[in-house]
């Protein structure tokens, strides 16, 4: 029996036991620490937000900050699309806050009063009597299907691609198929489905072909293309 190999072993054995169990211990220490507790939180004091639950972690370990600590701050602030944060050793915290994007104006006239809103980018839909400078779409029937919003989103990121001013266009959906006003010219969308690619057809012409009367979208026979039948005297 090789007694010194036996030795060897159990000596890198301990070896690394003690490596690791005094790695455990600076990292009890670091985390229990006064020196790395959070003392400093950096953020846009600007923003209108709830921002109770973020100081909320003043004297808490810089160590254990990770994104499950924001989960309150986000139900307290659903216009916030997303949070980032870097640590300045040995206690600051700072915080990028990102706000969700407004991109259109919906006023759904199926109730009375109607309810009017603005719908940002994450789908929170936010109640207001404001228009700004945003696309308006309006519902006068239904029913809406699961997924308009989402559809809505699509049709707005597409046309923020042109050089257009969104608040010059106006959408209407009837409870079937959905049709876009600008100015002099209608669009006649279909059912209100693909209509991030049907918003690059309108995008196009509305920025490129000036047209003065009706472009009604349609399908080719296999699917595949979208194309535009013009009545524009």
């Amino acid at each position: 029996m090789n007694y010194g190999k036996i030795e060897m072993q159990t000596f890198r054995t301990f070896l690394t036991f003690s490596t690791l169990l005094i790695a455990l211990i600076l990292v009890f220490f670091n985390i229990t620490s006064d020196l790395y507790r959070i003392s400093d939180i950096e953020y846009d004091d600007n923003l209108e937000l709830n921002m109770y639950s973020l100081e909320s972690l003043m004297g808490t370990s810089i160590w254990l900050v990770d994104d499950t600590y924001f989960g309150s701050f986000y139900e307290d602030n659903p216009t916030v699309e997303r949070i980032s944060i870097k640590k300045q050793l040995p206690n600051k915290l700072i915080v990028q806050i990102d706000i969700s994007e407004k991109l259109a104006y919906i006023q759904d006239n199926r109730q009375s009063p109607p309810r009017m809103f603005i719908l940002h980018k994450n789908l929170y839909a936010l109640d207001s009597e404001r228009k700004e400078s945003l696309i308006t779409i309006n519902i006068n029937n239904g029913p809406v299907k699961e997924g308009f919003l989402e559809e809505v989103i699509s049709l707005v990121m597409t046309l923020k691609k042109y050089s257009l001013n969104l608040s010059n266009i106006e959408g209407t959906y009837d409870g079937e198929s959905m049709k876009l006003t600008h100015f002099d010219t209608e669009y006649h969308l279909g059912s209100p489905s693909d209509l991030g690619r049907k918003a690059a057809v309108i995008g196009y012409y509305i920025s490129e072909q000036h047209c003065k009367g009706e472009i009604r979208l349609v399908y080719s026979e296999d699917g595949n293309e979208i194309r535009a039948v013009t009545n524009c005297p």
